[in-house]
């Protein structure tokens, strides 16, 4: 009995501490992103998107 108590009491520690870092994590405010950042002037950044033929059959399709 009192091992399952002192795994409980070990596993509710670990959520606290764990908890703590997430909030203190949350509280610093700092952001951070994934990748290489992209110049607003980047040709690249304009051709995410091309409406293409098979685009168009399939946008088609779905209004149908």
């Amino acid at each position: 009995m009192k091992d399952t108590a002192e795994g409980r009491r070990s596993f509710l520690k670990h959520i606290l501490a764990g908890s703590a870092v997430i909030g203190a994590a949350a509280m610093t405010g700092k952001t951070t992103r994934a990748g290489t950042a992209v110049p607003d002037n980047d040709p690249v950044r304009d051709t995410l998107y091309r409406e293409t033929e098979e685009f168009r059959k399939y946008y088609e399709s779905l209004r149908s």
